[in-house]
């Protein structure tokens, strides 16, 4: 994919841009991350048990498992200024409706669909405009600084929510996520045009084809986006999802504990992904520090799985951050390798296995661990990480 880095008629940074990258994601992951933080309130309000609210936690991501391909089409006609607009409308139109009703379930579970389906849209959005803004050899150090939009979401909300909410008005947190959205709408407007990111049709030509472009699925590259992305994201939620409690059941420790113990990986993987990106830049390979990521992922589940109790298993949790390098580098090496008239698709099907994978990822973990037990899982899902690791490796015309 070719590109330069900033074109005569942009007027900002384009660091400045990937700012503005950040900031527009994180209306999205700010409303995803809301729930978990009042969920006990929201229960007890709708007068739910913890397997409704578990759905409601993970509903955000059900509808893009569908429609984020479909809108992979869609953005290689309307281009990113529009496919952006469209995400954001979605997300604030779901924050919305939930700001009156939090106490019914069903209205909030259709709340959270409309922003899952907006987060789709936006997630194509956005590596798309930084593949446009940036070099090559830029886009490793870009795509790492936007990948940290979901990290921040999570620190943000897990400390500010429960700050302004009461168990009786949780309607302030949707507010907040309200004013965000129509912030960053009115942002994307003034600074995201088609100048600065032109659609795939917008080089002389009418764009790809309808047939094209769902050709393009077919290709082999693609494939193993898929399959990467839900395999990294399988594995990486569900050992950050479900270590609490094997901490607490298998390690003796108070759920306090545990709970801050995991929670340590989200600072780590804040700091992986910023340095990741530029790391990839400037040793000029993606592909080793997928190894290098994916290596770990497997190497560190069977740790966990017979560390004792104590520091070394605690580094060990910390460090599970470290994965959260290979997000940016997916996009990064998508716009390395695809063309960019499917460069969009790409990024539509590598949102679409990393969604399966963060739906699905816990509760098989939860089956096997019922079934084998944790030492057993933790293997399992060892091996399970080694699957991107081979999809990468053979990813053709990957550095």
């Amino acid at each position: 994919m070719t590109g330069t880095a900033v074109q005569q008629k942009k007027k900002l940074n384009p660091y400045v841009y990937i700012v503005i990258m950040v900031l527009f994601f994180m209306c999205y992951g700010n409303c995803q991350y809301k729930i978990s933080p009042v969920l006990t309130y929201l229960m007890d309000g709708m007068g739910i048990g913890t397997d409704l609210g578990g759905l409601l936690t993970s509903s955000v991501n059900l509808l893009g498992i569908f429609i984020t391909i479909p809108l992979g089409v869609v953005m290689n006609k309307l281009g990113p200024r529009k496919m952006g607009l469209l995400g954001i409308s979605l997300v604030l139109a779901g924050s919305l409706l939930g700001t009156f009703f939090t106490t019914s379930f069903p209205v909030m579970l259709v709340s959270q669909l409309i922003v899952g389906a907006g987060g789709a849209g936006i997630s194509i959005a956005c590596p798309y405009v930084i593949a446009c803004l940036f070099v090559p050899e830029m886009r490793g150090k870009a795509n790492g600084a936007y990948i940290m939009a979901g990290t921040l979401s999570q620190l943000f909300m897990y400390n500010i929510v429960p700050r302004i909410v009461t168990p009786t008005n949780l309607a302030p947190a949707w507010w907040l996520t309200n004013v965000w959205a129509v912030v960053m709408m009115i942002v994307w407007l003034l600074t995201i045009t088609d100048e600065v990111a032109p659609p795939a049709r917008s080089e002389g030509q009418s764009g790809p084809s309808l047939g094209a472009t769902l050709k393009s699925l077919g290709d082999s590259r693609m494939l193993r986006f898929f399959i990467g992305g839900m395999f990294m994201m399988g594995s990486a939620v569900a050992v950050l999802s479900m270590s609490p409690t094997f901490l607490v059941q298998a390690k003796g420790m108070d759920v306090a504990a545990a709970g801050s113990l995991v929670s340590g990986s989200a600072l780590v993987g804040a700091v992986a992904s910023l340095a990741g990106g530029w790391l990839s830049d400037a040793l000029h390979t993606r592909k080793w520090l997928f190894v290098f990521c994916f290596a770990w992922m497997a190497i560190s589940r069977v740790l966990i799985a017979f560390l004792p109790a104590g520091m070394i298993l605690n580094v060990c949790i910390w460090l599970q951050g470290i994965p959260s390098i290979t997000m940016g580098l997916f996009y990064t090496a998508g716009s390395d390798v695809i063309e960019k008239e499917n460069y969009a698709m790409c990024c539509s099907v590598l949102n679409t296995g990393t969604k399966i994978g963060s739906f699905f990822g816990a509760t098989i973990f939860g089956i096997l661990a019922a079934s084998v037990g944790y030492s057993g899982t933790y293997i399992a899902f060892a091996v399970i990480s080694l699957v991107p690791l081979f999809c990468m490796v053979t990813l053709k015309g990957l550095k």
